[in-house]
């Protein structure tokens, strides 16, 4: 047969791309989390292929669903992947029903492809096996032909792990069931509890896959593994198994309390209480509660108040009934306090109750309630006497000592009286004082006297006396005095009130009556001269106040009394006046009384006669008359009446001053009203303050509350208690009226009876109207004297120790709410066993008090003993006997017993530690017994100071058949042979006694000594892997600026400006300080490693600053005189000179106050090793520092990671920090290989065991690759327990291939609260964010505007952004700038643009966002610029261009060897090729090998030469910016940094979807097109095409109308003032369809970057498509933002559409239902459009809520804001707009609509203003389109 040539067509010279895709079973839960069956069809995997000798091949090829007599053809690819022709042959399959074409030989060019059909055709239903051979030089290879039957096959994962879960939680997973057989297959699960499985059965299609849902709902805490079964197939013969495993644990939750207080407990083991401190009434405190889970399952948790608690009288509540708290995470609860009796400490108790078996935290909350605390200035003001006619006034101020508001009002009606008091009623804040105004202006001459009582909403009431004399012409009564009403309340007590004046001064002449110390008068007692004289009784203020002698109870019988003391006309419409009412007015004296009524002129209620005298123990009838002057008006008023002696009106009648009686004060209330039967009374609007329980007070004492009702109306309200109230109360006042806007207070007082709770209901009526009446509703009980005890009555104690106690717990609850007093009685002979911590107390009201019971034993055996409690109500005085009590018995059983401790190991030695180390060891002590023993360690030593041995603790108590480990630490401070002895003595807590020591064990130790003995930085060149924080420690530039910044030492002054002093090679030193400039190490023959300083002048004066080499120290000498012998130091430092190893530029320099210079270090690596110079930094008349240089130089090929310390310290991290940060430490590969990196952890261990088992240090990524000349960050975690500092020493670090090194860490714990600022929590170490410096390289024109970004401290998750500008000062070349970042470990750093251009003296603004990850860390980024000269770029374009078209030419040609064909070859043509008729071809391009080494290094290595070499792109010039921050968690972000956290937003990542975008690109991926360059034709074509539909529109009247109609506002950026009322007001007058439109946005100063810069297109290799596709995948983010919403608005506009077409079939049928006539119809149609507006407005209104909430909508708004932010920046640094300008005011028109029509003027929304402004900025404009935005989202 003749040779198969196989050649590519024309213009197939790249290969089609082959996309390969692979399919896995997911393991993770499906976006749709419903429980119906989820089928979908699985895609078909693509045929799996395998590589022969270059040859690429499917490895089988199969035929499914094949029918008899049917031919299927499948095709078998063959492609050569090699470099040259292969050339091979086949032979046919063996059996008849595979066949293919004719076998014959194939050659197979580089990269072309060869199909070969094969045929198959079936004969009967089996399956067919046959394979097609294939054979070559190399050896033979085959390809298996396999046709199959239909069949039932499904497959599942073979196991399935759950999560975690706790017990009375649900975890769930989901795994794939898939169908890889050919039939539609029925399945059925067979599972077991507690696993569920949806869908248990179904039907799967073929090729189709079901995601299964597997639910764990656990009871018990333990490892499940399940095996579930899939039965299927025909009759469910078949089964695939699955193996499920889940994992239960018990939820654990530990409680505290945020934010603590001093008063609160918070102690574990203890009981925890909550403090709410003192609390106003009626106001709400909040605390918070912290709820930790600790392990890693989710704990959910319930919380329960205590239940036996009245409901209404619940001070607490937690709003919060459960909850779930995620692993590892915080969960804060919120208990609410609002007090609302005075003067009690209110407790209660919370249940914190985690699922499963968990024990519950009980949490005790206490509270205290306080009131205001209101007090007068005075409570008497004396008036004196007044002529009558005259007014007199005094100022008395009101002060409200507490912070708790208070309401008071004065129980006196000033316009009856003649007392005045202004502001009779008022509120005042706490701590406020408030002047009064007290007036008196008598209407007769008599005496005056009222005890007016001060009522206070929340308070005992006060009392304020008010006494004033009159005096007319004729009639000048006695002048009343202050003392005269002492001596009147004495009088009282004493009876003598009832005898006139008169009367007691003839008995005291007649020696009946006589004189007290105090000048009060009383009876001679003769016979009891021991007795004291009887004094006025201190009065309870509430007792006074209902006791007043107004109703049947009084503490004192009244001289004078009225009835009735109030009166009621109701109704009295006219026109007649209403008939008198009798009054009667008794006189309980035995001297005759002058009463005389205070009357307004213009008061509807007056009493006749106005003035009488009412004889002895007589009575006097009056009548009491009303005559409402207008109409449709309400009347209240309180009638005032003086009576007094009539003795007492002429003070001549007086003989004994003593004997002056002041008068009494008589009211009397009368109301009425003017409405008619028919008219309605105004409707009341006020509020009533009631409580619902009475205080508790004890038995048979009166319990008081006061009520608070304010007028909220605008016109008077009377009140009155509605004769059908409870009989059981007392309520004062019981009538009166309130002023609009004023408030009344009430006092209620009951005697509460029985145990039981008892209601009381009264009702007050308003405005005479029995439909205004108000029920209000009370509850009292009296408090029974009762404990609940726990534990039915007993107490067991555990089995004891002889001679030693041990102790238990005994709980009693107080149910009532008044604290009692209790008392446990033991009897004597049992006291020594038997006591009890408290044994006497109080216990506050529903308190649950703990009670100690201690129980020691005397011998071995069983002992029971029975105690009694009695209880008694508290607050009694003392050595009172209490007059109830109530007792309780409880049983205690106890056992003892004798047991004793031992170790397991009797000699605990050491051996040999080294002197002034610490080492320490474990000693575990035993207690095999059956009781609880409470020991001492003791530790005697022989011959040596106790020190050098110290335990943890030295005591303890250790359970019964347990073991406790002591951890001996040994501290030996010098060399010598310790020996201690170890023993122990049991304790008794009953009376603190220690018991008879014993020997444990003996401890030996052998200590010993060894035998054996500036601003801102910048790398360039080799040393630029180096980090900026790196490179601040190699440079210890800490301690280089702490140094320059002290005082220099006589010494350092020796010379005080740079001078040659020195003879020798090696210069004498003057200053103490020395420090070492590191310059890392590189291979030899790399680029030199450079190194850039910023200095810069911080002072005030001018300065000289010098770098001073060894040889610039040294005096020139003679050749005759130097020295012909060197030591090795010398010549090193020669050698390192002379060959210029070092170089400084500029070696000194003078700066101004200041002014900055950049320096730059020079280190070249010439010679393998190690190279060092002392360099002298001397500053004139300052300090001088010696500078140790310091460089390695390794070989080729060598692994070096560079040291520079073998210790490094952590960042200090506050004690008792949950979340503490991660740091970093670095590691530097100064080698040109890789190396790998080990970090052994194994000594971590130690530290961890030292603390409790808490790990201080953690490595998080001890293990890791380090590229060449570059540096890997280590993250560490440094979590302290204790304020101190931790190390942990001589952690390996193994690098493998090469050396390790040990390093120590430390770090330092510290107290932020013992601390205060001074707390290194701020601080960011190599952070000086307070610098900043542009750092200039030598020889570059750009620079960026900072060189250092320091965000400070942020909060996790946050997204943090800066601006900063990149400036070219350059005045002919522009620059090309490309960012390359690194990826972060954690977080996220991008900088916008990443690439760009910058024109000739112009800068570009660019915006470097970090974003924070959810762990606190330190962020320490070094981000790399590179800039190149545009023109040299383009030339280098255009370089590749065509040496890529001359590989693809190449690339094409081919060689016939058809010998038949004879052609005339050219001397250089090779004799397989044919002469061509084109001209010679250059050699063929060679691909160069490729050195694993940076690029930047340029190592001079013999390369393979090549007549064409691939152009190589220029070299870039490098700018650095160093960003540093430090995230915290949120928690700690708000306790320190709570008023910076409004500044940062939290970004939220939307969910991902596939959005068109991707779609698209798979699409374009799968096909072959490529994008090929747009001719001319095809831009000109475009062009003429625009052209005319340009022209088109400009002369189309149509669309000139239609843009002038948009443009209706004249002002385009004041449509944020369009309002929808006034344009659709507007649009009815004038017919103009106004419609509120918003522009697009203007695009971001970054896309009309990106826009400039299209037409220069280029491109630097492969990571400029890695940042295409990042920014492709940003925009598909915020595509599917986009698309998210529009989702949304569109399910919401259907739901709306809906809704209209319901509401207009509703309005349809209303329509054509009436039969009404048409202006009823009109009417109903208005009413409709009215309700179908509001409708609308509701539904658009929750639209704009729901979409609000999407956080979506929170990233596309705080987006918006950047951009216009950083569009307004951009134009303030060009100049276009002026931020400092001075605001401009826009003033909208007056809302006046016929103005509107007479001056024309455009309604609201198309505002004008007097004066046109001129136009604003393009960034204003922006922020005023970006605010309207925002304002209608």
């Amino acid at each position: 047969h003749s040779p198969l040539y196989v050649c590519p067509f024309s213009g197939s010279s790249n290969p089609t791309p082959i996309m390969h895709s692979s399919f896995s079973l997911p393991t993770e839960q499906p976006i749709h989390s419903i429980d119906t069956p989820m089928c979908f069809p699985k895609k078909q995997g693509k045929v799996k292929k395998r590589v022969v000798w270059g040859i690429e091949v499917a490895e089988e090829l199969q035929w499914k669903g094949w029918q008899l007599g049917q031919e299927i053809t499948k095709n078998l690819v063959l492609k050569n992947l090699s470099f040259k022709i292969q050339k091979m042959k086949y032979r046919p399959p063996k059996t008849k029903f595979f066949f293919t074409v004719i076998p014959q030989p194939i050659l197979l060019s580089p990269g072309i492809t060869l199909t070969l059909p094969i045929i198959f055709r079936p004969l009967e239903e089996k399956e067919y096996k046959d394979r097609l051979w294939f054979e070559k030089a190399e050896g033979t290879f085959c390809v298996d032909l396999r046709a199959t039957l239909p069949c039932h096959n499904l497959i599942c994962p073979p196991s399935l792990q759950l999560p975690m879960c706790a017990m009375g939680d649900m975890a769930e997973a989901w795994f794939s069931l898939n169908n890889v057989g050919d039939l539609p297959t029925f399945f059925t699960w067979e599972f077991s509890s507690p696993f569920q499985m949806v869908p248990a059965t179904g039907l799967l299609e073929p090729g189709h896959t079901c995601q299964i849902k597997v639910t764990f709902q656990p009871l018990m805490a333990v490892i499940y593994e399940v095996q579930a079964t899939c039965w299927y197939g025909e009759n469910s013969t078949q089964k695939s198994s699955i193996q499920l495993q889940a994992t239960a644990k018990c939820a654990q939750l530990l409680v505290s309390i945020k934010q603590k207080r001093p008063e609160d407990q918070d102690v574990e083991g203890f009981q925890k209480v909550l403090h709410f401190g003192s609390v106003a009434v009626g106001c709400t405190a909040k605390r918070q509660i912290r709820l930790y889970n600790p392990l890693r399952v989710s704990a959910p948790f319930k919380i329960e108040v205590a239940p036996d608690m009245l409901t209404k009288d619940q001070a607490f509540s937690c709003p919060t009934a459960s909850g779930i708290v995620p692993p590892g995470e915080k969960k804060y609860v919120s208990v609410f306090f609002h007090p609302d009796t005075l003067d009690v400490r209110t407790m209660d108790y919370l249940s914190i109750i985690p699922s499963g078996c968990a024990a519950q935290t009980l949490l005790k909350v206490v509270g205290f309630c306080r009131g205001p605390d209101v007090s007068l200035q005075h409570y008497c003001i004396d008036f004196s006497w007044v002529n009558l006619g005259e007014r007199s006034e005094q100022p008395l101020w009101i002060e409200n000592k507490s912070d708790c508001t208070a309401h008071f009002q004065f129980a006196i009606d000033c316009q009856e009286s003649v007392f005045r008091i202004r502001p009779t009623f008022g509120t005042l804040v706490g701590k406020a004082r408030v002047t009064l105004h007290c007036a008196f202006q008598p209407t007769d001459p008599i005496i005056y006297f009222r005890r007016v009582a001060c009522l206070i909403h929340h308070q005992d009431p006060l009392f304020l006396d008010l006494i004033g004399t009159c005096h007319s012409d004729s009639t000048k009564p006695a002048i009343l005095r202050p003392q005269h009403l002492s001596w009147y309340r004495t009088h009282l007590a004493r009876g003598l009130t009832l005898y006139p004046p008169d009367v007691l001064g003839l008995m005291l002449s007649e020696k009946k009556l006589v004189q007290d110390a105090n000048g009060a008068l009383m009876i001679p007692m003769e016979d009891l001269e021991d007795m004291p004289a009887l004094q006025c009784p201190l009065i309870p203020p509430m007792t006074e106040y209902f006791l007043d002698g107004t109703s049947d109870l009084a503490i004192f019988p009244p001289p004078v009394s009225i009835e009735p003391v109030e009166v009621d006309f109701g109704a009295c419409p006219g026109p007649e006046d209403p008939n008198p009412v009798p009054v009667c007015l008794m006189n309980h004296t035995k001297g005759k009384v002058t009463v005389v009524w205070t009357r307004r002129s213009d008061c509807p209620f007056w009493v006749t006669p106005e003035t009488c005298d009412v004889p002895p123990l007589k009575s006097m009838a009056m009548r009491l008359h009303f005559q409402p002057p207008h109409p449709n008006c309400l009347y209240v008023v309180e009638l005032e009446a003086f009576a007094l002696y009539k003795v007492l009106q002429s003070f001549s009648a007086i003989e004994e001053d003593c004997t002056v009686c002041p008068s009494w004060n008589l009211t009397l209330r009368a109301r009425g009203h003017s409405y008619p039967a028919a008219l309605e009374h105004h409707v009341p609007q006020f509020s009533l303050d009631v409580p619902k329980l009475f205080p508790a007070v004890s038995p048979g004492e009166p319990s008081y509350r006061s009520l608070l009702l304010i007028n909220r109306g605008s016109m008077l309200l009377t009140f009155n208690l509605a004769p059908k109230s409870s009989s059981d109360i007392s309520l004062r006042p019981t009538s009166g009226l309130v002023a609009p806007g004023a408030h009344q207070i009430f006092l209620v007082s009951t005697y509460p009876k029985g145990n039981s709770w008892k209601q009381h209901i009264f009702y007050l009526q308003f405005n005479f109207s029995p439909q205004y009446l108000k029920e209000v509703s009370m509850q009292s009980r009296e408090e029974p004297l009762q404990l609940k005890l726990d534990t039915h009555k007993t107490v067991f104690f555990k089995p004891t120790q002889v001679g030693c106690s041990s102790a238990s717990l005994f709980t009693f609850r107080n149910p009532s709410r008044l604290p009692l007093e209790f008392e446990w009685k033991v009897s004597q002979q049992h006291r020594k066993m038997l006591a009890v911590q408290p044994a006497r107390g109080l216990i506050q009201p529903s308190e649950n008090l703990t009670l100690t019971w201690t129980f020691s034993p005397l011998e071995e055996t069983k002992y029971l003993f029975r105690v009694g409690v009695w209880v008694w109500e508290a607050g009694l005085p003392p050595d009172t006997k209490p007059p109830t009590t109530a007792h309780y018995m409880i049983r205690l059983v106890g056992l003892g017993i004798r047991s004793s401790l031992s170790v397991k190991e009797k000699e605990l030695d050491f051996g040999n530690v080294m002197v002034n180390s610490q080492q320490s060891r474990l000693l575990v002590l035993l207690n095999e017994g059956n009781c609880t023993l409470h020991y001492r360690l003791l530790s005697g030593l022989h011959s040596n100071p106790l020190s050098a041995l110290q335990l943890d603790r030295t005591e303890g108590k250790m359970p019964p058949r347990s073991q406790d480990t002591i951890c001996l630490t040994a501290c030996p401070n010098h060399r010598f042979q310790y020996s201690w002895t170890i023993s122990y003595s049991l304790l008794s807590h009953r009376d603190n006694t220690i018991g008879e020591k014993q020997e444990l064990c003996r401890v030996f130790l052998t200590a010993v000594y060894p035998l054996l003995s500036i601003l801102d930085v910048c790398s360039m060149g080799s040393a630029q892997g180096i980090t900026r924080k790196h490179l601040w420690h190699l440079f210890s530039l800490d301690m280089f600026n702490s140094y320059l910044a002290r005082d220099p030492t006589p010494r350092e002054l020796t010379y005080k400006v740079p001078t040659r002093h020195s003879t020798s090679q090696i210069p004498p030193v003057f200053t103490p300080l020395k420090l070492d400039f590191n310059f890392g190490a590189a291979p030899i023959e790399a680029p030199p490693s450079v190194v850039l300083l910023a200095l810069k002048n911080s002072g005030g004066v001018p300065l000289h600053w010098a770098f001073l080499f060894p040889s610039d120290q040294q005096i020139d000498l003679e050749l005759w005189a130097e020295r012909a012998e060197f030591d090795y130091t010398e010549l090193h430092q020669m050698r390192v000179q002379d060959n210029g190893i070092f170089s400084i530029s500029p070696k000194a320099g003078s700066l101004n106050p200041g002014q900055e210079q950049v320096v730059e270090f020079k280190y070249s690596h010439l010679f393998v090793g190690t190279d060092r110079l002392p360099v002298l930094f001397k500053v004139s008349h300052g300090r001088e520092i010696l500078l140790n240089f310091i460089g390695v130089t390794v070989k080729q090929e060598q692994k070096y990671v560079y040291f520079t310390s073998t210790s490094h310290q952590f960042t200090p991290v506050p004690i008792g920090d949950t979340l503490p940060p991660r740091q970093i430490y670095e590691l530097y590969n100064s080698g040109s290989v890789p190396v790998i990196y080990e970090i052994q952890t194994d000594v971590l261990s130690q530290v961890q065991e030292k603390n409790f088992n808490h790990p201080i240090f953690c490595c998080l990524n001890p293990q890791g690759e380090i590229q060449p000349g570059t540096t890997a960050q280590v993250l560490w975690i440094f979590s302290p327990l204790e304020a101190k500092t931790y190390t942990v020493n001589n952690v390996p670090i193994h690098i493998l291939g090469w050396d390790s090194a040990t390093i120590c860490f430390q770090g330092v714990g510290y107290d932020p609260h013992v601390m205060g600022d001074t707390a290194p929590f701020h601080n960011i170490s190599g952070d000086n964010s307070s610098i900043r410096s542009k750092l200039m390289v030598p020889g570059q024109n750009v620079f960026l505007s900072q060189s250092h970004i320091s965000l400070g401290n942020i909060p996790v998750q946050s997204k943090c952004r800066r601006l900063l500008f990149l400036n070219n000062l350059s005045k002919n070349e522009t620059i090309v700038f490309v960012w390359q970042l690194k990826p972060l470990d954690f977080g996220k750093v991008s900088v916008s643009p990443m690439k760009g251009k910058v024109a000739p003296e112009e800068m570009i603004p660019f915006v470097v966002t970090l974003k924070a990850s959810v762990h606190a860390s330190f962020y320490s980024i070094d981000l790399v610029c590179k800039v190149y000269r545009q023109d040299l770029l383009k030339q280098y374009h255009k370089d590749l261009q065509e040496w890529e078209d001359e590989k693809v030419r190449q690339e094409v040609e081919f060689t016939i060897t058809d010998r038949t064909v004879k052609v005339r070859r050219a001397p250089w043509c090779s004799p397989q090729t044919p002469a061509s008729p084109f001209p010679k071809t250059l050699p063929p391009i060679k691909k160069q090998q490729t050195l694993n080494r940076p690029a930047s290094w340029n190592l001079k290595i013999p390369k393979e030469e090549t007549s064409w070499p691939c152009p190589q792109p220029p070299s870039p010039g490098t700018l650095y910016l160093a960003l540093t921050a430090r995230a915290h968690a949120t928690d700690y972000f708000l306790d320190n940094f709570f008023s910076d956290f409004h500044r940062y937003f939290l970004h939220r990542e939307p969910p991902k979807r596939k959005c068109a975008r991707e779609e698209l690109e798979a699409s374009e991926k799968e096909s072959p097109d490529t994008w090929v360059p747009v001719s001319k034709q095809g831009k000109q074509l475009l062009v003429d095409c625009l052209t005319t539909i340009i022209r088109g529109l400009l002369e189309d009247k149509t669309f000139h109308e239609a843009v002038d109609q948009s443009l209706v506002e004249q002002m385009p950026y004041f449509c944020q003032f369009w309002n929808e009322q006034s344009a659709r007001f507007m649009a009815q007058n004038s017919g103009l369809h106004i419609v509120p439109g918003l522009s697009p946005s203007s695009s971001s100063w970054e896309d009309r970057e990106g826009t400039e810069q299209e037409d220069d297109k280029w491109t630097l290799g492969d990571k400029e498509g890695g940042e295409e596709e990042e920014k492709g995948k940003e925009e598909e983010e915020l595509e599917g933002e986009e698309e998210e919403m529009k989702e949304e608005e569109e399910e919401m506009g259907k739901e709306k559409l809906e809704e209209e077409e319901v509401t207009e079939e509703k309005e349809e049928k209303l329509t054509w239902a009436g039969t009404e006539t048409g202006s009823q119809e009109s009417l109903k149609w208005q009413w409709q459009q009215q309700l179908k507006v509001m409708v609308k407005e509701d539904q658009e209104q929750d639209r704009k809520e729901a979409i609000s909430r999407l956080p979506a909508f929170a990233n596309l708004q705080e987006a918006l804001l950047e951009n216009m932010i950083q569009n307004i920046l951009v134009e303030a640094s060009r100049g276009e707009v002026v931020l400092t300008s001075r605001p401009r005011v826009i003033t909208l028109p007056p809302l006046s609509f016929p103005r509107w029509e007479r001056s024309g003027l455009p309604p609201r929304g198309q505002f004008s203003c007097p004066a046109a402004p001129p136009p604003l900025g393009p960034a204003a404009s922006l922020f005023l389109a970006a605010a309207g935005l925002l304002g209608l989202c």
